[in-house]
């Protein structure tokens, strides 16, 4: 069972902020380019290279944010769950059997593994519907190990 993320949350205008704080750096990096020519050579390589991180990252930024609602936001499989991660490692899989408990929060689904380690699945990423869904879902699967108000 699949659960994207939920259309509802403005998106675009995430991916536009981002864009604005690209557009920002580069106005920055452009108006200081200048003094920076009275630097050295590798000072000037060092600020060129962490401004052009800067803006890789920005952007990188704005392409997630714009593509968000295409995306499989939790994925239910036989034997695990499977969620959607904003960094280099995009999905993240946890075995059922791994699952201590999970816990309903007022924002989140805090699933609490194991070996200590904490996962969360945000509720304002899911429509109303997937939340009631997975919710019955994870009861099913968890049951006793599922705490939900």
């Amino acid at each position: 069972m699949q659960f994207t993320f939920n259309p509802d949350v403005k998106w675009k205008k995430y991916s536009v902020n981002w864009f604005l704080y690209v557009i920002a750096v580069v106005v920055t990096m452009v108006s200081t380019f200048s003094n920076m020519l009275e630097l050295g050579i590798i000072q000037l390589i060092i600020g060129l290279i962490l401004q052009l991180l800067i803006i890789l990252f920005g952007i990188t930024r704005v392409m997630f944010y714009y593509k968000m609602p295409n995306k499989v936001y939790l994925r239910l499989e036989e034997n695990s769950i499977s969620l959607y991660r904003p960094n280099l490692l995009t999905r993240i899989k946890i075995e059922f059997r791994n699952i201590e408990r999970v816990v309903e929060m007022d924002d989140m689904f805090l699933l609490v593994q194991d070996n200590g380690k904490e996962e969360h699945i945000n509720k304002a990423w899911l429509t109303e519907e997937a939340i009631m869904m997975l919710k019955k879902e994870l009861k099913f699967i968890l049951s006793e190990r599922a705490i939900f108000t």
